[in-house]
């Protein structure tokens, strides 16, 4: 199916995905809104909420052997580790460990490190990260081991520079830590070109990935990409508060996480830190079950199980394509706009928006991050983000304690995208 086709049918059945999310055109409290905070979190789709509450009403608190209710619960466990691996394309669940968020899932990956990474190795992070996948780094392996710790910088237009990058690597770098989309910007990066060249001037570097600001709008394929470890979030893929890590499985076996001692000391086991939160994972399996029920609605009939990794690629390609086309008319509305009164950070060229993720960094001439927020709920019942988004790019590369995001998700409609133009011609009128 081309673009131009699956776009169509993208709108045609946007009215179905946007029945899905309860809390899309109403707040918990019965305020209208306009919900362009997906950076922040997504909203969660009805099935993934559900399913917090029937999880914790029949699953077994812990997995085992021998009674039918924890046999249950020990498939289960099983039953999610293989529809998040399939949702990543890894080529075994085993290599999939839940963690209560994200940055801990990454703290505890850099502590799983101790003899890998020694006082004589370099590592790389970049500017252009979520802090998550930065601080640990630094604080751990950096301050802790004694390991150099070097930045890669931004361009102007908000891109990793590439060639700074390479130019950091060496035989003795031991660990690139690189973001798959810019929390701040949306700028994807092409890890695909990168992680390639990393392997040719140091072929034992480990390569760790944050996906999260990206898993909710482009397709991921973590053998294709060939890095070492990669993180992904629940609550920014339409489902709860958890964290995903996966990483290949023989370099999992050879890392020491923490661990009580009387814990499995086994891939995947040794990486989860107490018991697993069941309804979280309920949650998250429904969310992913929406993405494959997404497959279906804009392609040939509905996905096997055999078949979900490429119903996975085919969901969120839909999603990308529509996507692109809200980022045009957000990009396309914004270079009308004064741009004395009104600056957009990142890639703003219309016919370069396939390098970016619909989220959009503004500011407003003469108003500040907090009463830019202010007005676009009032005027509309917009919702951004207002803040540093714990985004390097940000905090450190443009030094700026705050900014104003908008970030879209694809149950936002056009009318909509439209809606919060309209409202920053006001502002900036």
């Amino acid at each position: 199916m081309s673009d131009p086709q699956l776009l169509s049918r993208f709108l045609e059945v946007l009215p179905r995905f946007r029945r899905r999310f309860p809390q899309l055109e109403k707040d918990v409290h019965g305020n209208k809104r306009i919900h362009l905070n997906s950076g922040a979190g997504t909203l969660t789709v009805d099935t993934a909420a559900r399913a917090l509450n029937e999880a914790a009403t029949w699953l077994n608190s812990l997995p085992g052997e021998v009674y039918p209710a924890e046999i249950a619960t020990k498939n289960f466990h099983w039953q999610i580790r293989g529809i998040a691996a399939d949702f990543l394309n890894a080529p075994q669940p085993e290599g999939i460990t839940f963690h209560s968020s994200t940055s801990q899932a990454l703290v505890n990956l850099a502590l799983s490190m101790r003899g890998l990474i020694r006082g004589r190795n370099n590592l790389i992070v970049t500017d252009i990260d979520h802090m998550a996948n930065v601080s640990p780094w630094e604080s751990i392996a950096g301050r802790w081991w004694g390991a150099e710790v070097r930045r890669a910088r931004v361009t102007e237009d908000g891109r990793l520079d590439t060639d700074h990058l390479l130019s950091l690597v060496d035989p003795k770098t031991a660990l690139l830590a690189l973001t798959l989309a810019s929390n701040g910007l949306g700028t994807i990066v092409p890890l695909e070109e990168i992680i390639p060249e990393v392997r040719k001037k140091s072929p034992s570097c480990l390569v760790c990935v944050d996906a999260v600001h990206h898993a909710l709008h482009g397709p991921i394929d973590v053998q294709a990409m060939d890095c070492d470890f990669l993180a992904v979030s629940g609550y920014k893929i339409f489902g709860p508060v958890l964290g995903v890590l996966w990483g290949k499985k023989d370099i999992l076996d050879r890392l020491a996480p923490f661990r009580v001692e009387t814990a499995r000391n086994e891939t995947p086991f040794k990486f989860e830190q107490g018991s697993l939160n069941n309804a979280a994972l309920a949650s998250l399996g429904a969310a992913l079950q929406y993405l494959l029920w997404v497959a279906g609605e804009v392609g040939p009939g509905a996905p096997s199980k055999d078949d979900r990794p490429a119903a996975f690629r085919r969901a969120m390609a839909a999603i990308s394509t529509y996507e692109r086309e809200l980022s045009r008319i957000i990009l396309e509305g914004l270079a009308a706009l004064d741009p004395e009164k009104i600056k957009c950070y990142g890639i703003v060229h219309p016919a370069e928006r396939s390098r970016r993720d619909p989220t959009f960094a503004l500011e407003v001439t003469g108003r500040s991050p907090a009463e830019v927020k202010k007005f676009l709920w009032k005027s509309r019942g917009i919702q951004v983000a207002d803040g540093n988004h714990y985004s390097a790019v940000f905090y450190r590369h443009l030094g700026k304690d705050s900014i104003c995001r908008a970030s879209f998700a694809h149950y936002i409609s056009p009318e909509e995208t439209r809606e919060f133009l309209a409202s920053l011609a006001e502002l900036s009128a």
